[in-house]
C-alpha cells in the first residue's frame, strides 16, 4: 500500500489533533488554536492563546530519514497530547486515528507534511510514526508530558505503508 502525504493546512487534521499556523496575523476561527499576532520596528511574533498542550511537557529533538519511507510501526500516548514542529526543514507525519485495538491498521494511515512555522498537537490516543523529512532528512521539536508508563511501538496491521511526499518546486 501506498500513500502521499498532503499538506496539513489543507487536509482535514481534525480526527488526529489540532493544527496551529503561527504565520498568519489572521486569528483562527477556532478558539482551540487561536494565536495572538503583535509586531513592532524590525520584529513580529505569534502565539498561542492557550497552552500548547494540556499538561506540563518535555521538549524532545528528533532526526527523521528524508521521504519515501515505510510505516511499519507506530506508538500512541493515551496520557499526554504530542506537539510536533520543524527546526527548519519541511516534515511528513504519518498518523492514524485513536483505536479500541492495541494497533493501528494500514488502511487507516494518512500522511501529512508540516511545514515550518505550522504546529499540531496530536490528540490524546492518536497512533503515529516519527516524522520524516519531505526530500531529505529533518529535524524536528516535539513536546509532550513523559514517563507516563509505556509507549510501545507496535507493528501497523497490513502494513508496511510506503509514504511518499508531494514533488516540491526548488527554486
Amino acid at each position: 500500500m501506498q500513500i502521499e502525504a498532503v499538506n496539513v493546512l489543507e487536509g482535514d487534521f481534525a480526527p488526529y489533533g489540532r493544527v496551529y499556523d503561527m504565520k498568519s496575523a489572521e486569528p483562527s476561527k477556532d478558539p482551540a488554536t487561536r494565536t495572538i499576532h503583535s509586531q513592532g520596528s524590525g520584529w513580529e511574533d505569534t502565539y498561542t492563546a492557550n497552552p500548547l498542550i494540556g499538561s506540563n511537557g518535555s521538549l524532545g529533538f528528533t532526526l527523521g530519514s528524508a521521504c519515501p519511507f515505510h510505516s511499519a510501526k507506530m506508538e500512541r500516548h493515551l496520557l499526554t497530547e504530542e506537539a510536533l514542529f520543524c527546526a527548519a526543514d519541511p516534515i511528513v507525519l504519518a498518523v492514524a486515528a485513536p483505536t479500541a485495538e492495541d494497533f493501528p491498521s494500514a488502511e487507516n494511515i494518512r500522511a501529512f507534511v508540516i511545514e515550518p512555522s505550522t504546529v499540531v498537537v496530536l490528540n490524546k490516543g492518536t497512533w503515529h510514526d516519527a516524522c520524516h523529512g519531505v526530500d531529505r532528512e529533518a529535524r524536528y521539536y516535539w513536546m509532550a508530558t513523559c514517563g507516563l508508563g509505556a509507549s510501545p511501538w507496535v507493528e501497523v496491521e497490513g502494513g508496511p505503508v510506503l509514504v511518499t511526499a508531494p514533488e516540491r518546486a526548488h527554486g
